[in-house]
């Protein structure tokens, strides 16, 4: 019995320092017993007693073992200053300007500032620590090694600081990451007429895996590519910004349902003026704002044309994915989320980190001033043929 008290199922949660400790003091005490006399009642009442000390002992020590961390600053006052603008690209993402800039719009966000005046990391620091773990994954997003390389603690204050630059960033989405006005969305139409007329962006989902099993109705997350994963759904305009993001669907849910769940989709008159819509891929439907390439069992007009029109038709849908790439690619943390899901408040942070993620790629977007509406475009006028496809 005491055996099958102490037995640890493989398919429970990540135990805890101090529960493996626990566990040891129950196999100990059970292996105790058991080469104890089983005549000698007082000897067994001492393994008890002693067992219940230990017991005690641990569940009321804050922590089951701690050892101090030697934390210093070198590194970064004396070695990441030092960085020229590649190499700080590798280790932050993103170059030395763009990081001023994004200081610069985070600095005063109220979430800096303590109200009980205890005094917090510098922001340029916290900033640091963000961005290298956003661009993180791996072995080289492990809490422990990022806490050693800035000289912070890896009990709380790692997320801590992490949490609040992510909170500053999402407090600018106003600004980065919104929906084109009326104004905006002809102009996107007359700038890329020649290409898709009335396009005004390219819509499409991804995977983002996560390193470990969600703990609770975690085949809901088990994708079609045989992994457990949350999905992203985005909406990006020429210039490769995203404009609008749903985040927060399990990975069995299809892209179809994440558009059909989404605003854009339920309120479409407030998002699209008369002829314009989203180009997609062919998971999803066709309808008055959205268009999508023809699928292979299609039995409209001629195959020649069918495939005319596909080829034609990818050659722009494919900024969306040109779009997660960079996104993926600038923040590798995206690649593999390491978070363990377990409730609504973690699954909500997942999305957050996310969104911060997304918002970031557009203020670098708009900083590099990416978008001259025909880089890596050839201005082609679109064969006369493919205008009964359009709205």
């Amino acid at each position: 019995m005491l055996f099958e008290n102490c037995q640890c199922d493989a398919n429970m949660p990540i135990t805890s320092e101090k529960g493996e400790l626990l566990n040891g003091l129950c196999f100990q005490n059970a292996l105790d017993l058991l080469m104890n006399d089983s005549s000698d009642d007082e000897n067994e009442e001492d393994i008890m007693l002693a067992f219940t000390i230990n017991v005690v002992e641990t569940l009321t020590n804050r922590r089951a073992t701690h050892f101090y961390v030697p934390k210093t600053q070198d590194w970064t006052q004396s070695v990441l200053g030092q960085f020229d603008s590649n190499r700080c690209r590798q280790m932050l993402r993103v170059e030395i300007e763009e990081f001023s800039y994004i200081l610069s719009l985070i600095k005063d966000d109220k979430g800096f500032s303590n109200k009980n005046g205890v005094p917090q990391l510098s922001i340029e620091r916290q900033l640091q620590i963000a961005l290298f773990r956003l661009g993180s994954s791996g072995e080289s997003a492990s809490v422990r090694k990022i806490a050693t390389l800035f000289g912070v603690g890896d009990g709380g204050t790692l997320n801590i600081v992490t949490y609040r630059v992510i909170k500053a960033l999402i407090n600018l989405k106003h600004k980065f990451l919104f929906w084109p006005s009326e104004t905006e969305r002809k102009a996107i139409v007359a700038k890329t007429m020649h290409e898709l007329p009335g396009c005004i962006g390219y819509v499409d989902g991804s995977e983002i895996r996560l390193a470990e099993a969600p703990v609770k109705n975690h085949e809901l997350y088990f994708s079609r590519k045989k992994q457990y994963s949350v999905k992203i759904q985005v909406v990006c305009d020429f210039n490769l910004q995203i404009r609008q993001a749903s985040l927060g669907h399990r990975g069995s849910v299809h892209d179809a349902k994440i558009y059909s769940l989404s605003p854009i989709c339920k309120n479409s008159a407030r998002y699209f003026s008369e002829k314009q819509w989203l180009a997609g891929d062919s998971a999803y439907p066709v309808g008055a704002n959205l268009i999508t390439p023809f699928r292979q069992n299609s039995t409209e007009l001629t195959k020649d044309k069918r495939d005319k029109f596909n080829k034609y038709f990818s050659k722009y849908r494919v900024r969306v994915e040109n779009c997660f790439g960079k996104l993926k690619e600038r923040f590798n943390s995206l690649k593999e989320m390491r978070f363990r899901l377990h409730d609504t408040d973690n699954h909500k942070r997942c999305s957050e980190w996310i969104l911060a993620c997304c918002i970031l790629h557009n203020i670098i977007q708009q900083y590099q001033q990416v978008g001259d509406e025909t880089e890596g475009c050839e201005a082609v006028v679109y064969p006369a043929e493919f205008s009964f496809r359009w709205p």
